[in-house]
């Protein structure tokens, strides 16, 4: 996440570029072009360069066999002076979890609520609400989190040209330590990313279900669908809406100011 400014100014350099790359071109491209390449496709949406912050709302609808549950929560981000990357996380709905808080500093990932004397470390699969985890809710970047295993031209089903890649994370502290995204060979826009523990068995399923775009041409995902492999019948939707680039106070995200 920390490398997520670089892929902003770097691809808007080429705003048209990735959204019409020939098969011949994503062959030459390097693995760090490829997955700086696919974060964009997915998050360049959320971020103004100009603005150090964003605030976006994730509507989560957690749908069970006995019924379906939602949460809103409130996701924001902010570039530090010194380069940093921190994210926040605060509930809005329901209400019984309004004033739950996660913080995210770069490595470490903090949850904090009214009955806790101070906040407690978890780790980035810690579950939001429904299957998202912390993870999954700010948003899995791949360009410095993870090296390319392995890459294979494939087919759907449907004739659509794709892009299959092995991801192994470059760190133990990456919450997922192995996925395979599958992109659309021509946008580089990911389609699926299937999510893996350290020993290799599959977790979540998720689908990126569709994109959309800023005016002048950054683009986001704005839906996806996560599927928990471990609880089959178990599935969690993530709607993103009113992303806001801003300026937010650094102190909103120290954790150690949690309850102060």
């Amino acid at each position: 996440m920390n490398n997520m400014k670089k892929i902003i100014l770097v691809a808007l350099i080429a705003l048209v570029g990735w959204t019409a790359v020939s098969a011949t071109a994503q062959s030459e491209l390097s693995d760090q072009e490829l997955l700086q390449a696919m974060d964009f496709q997915r998050f360049s949406g959320y971020f103004n360069p100009d603005l150090p912050g964003t605030t976006f709302t994730s509507e989560i609808l957690a749908e069970r066999p006995d019924g379906s549950k939602q949460a809103v929560v409130q996701v924001s981000f902010l570039f530090t002076q010194e380069g940093g990357f921190t994210a926040r996380i605060d509930y809005l709905t329901p209400e019984e979890l309004a004033g739950d808080v996660f913080i995210i500093n770069n490595e470490e990932v903090f949850f904090w609520n009214p009955d806790l004397i101070s906040p407690i470390k978890v780790n980035g699969r810690f579950e939001v609400f429904g299957d998202a985890t912390v993870a999954e809710v700010v948003g899995i970047f791949f360009d410095g989190d993870y090296a390319i295993s392995a890459r294979e031209n494939i087919t759907l089903e449907d004739g659509t040209p794709a892009l299959k890649l092995d991801l192994e994370a470059t760190r133990e502290s990456v919450a997922y330590q192995k996925a395979t995204v599958v992109a659309n060979a021509l946008t580089l826009e990911p389609i699926t990313l299937e999510l893996f523990d350290e020993s290799g068995d599959l977790l979540h399923s998720n689908t990126f279900e569709s994109y959309d775009a800023t005016g002048d041409g950054r683009p986001f995902f704005d839906s996806q669908l996560l599927d928990n492999r471990v609880v089959p019948v178990n599935q969690t939707l993530l709607q993103i809406t009113n992303i806001e680039s801003k300026v937010l106070p650094e102190a909103q995200f120290d954790p150690n100011g949690l309850g102060n």
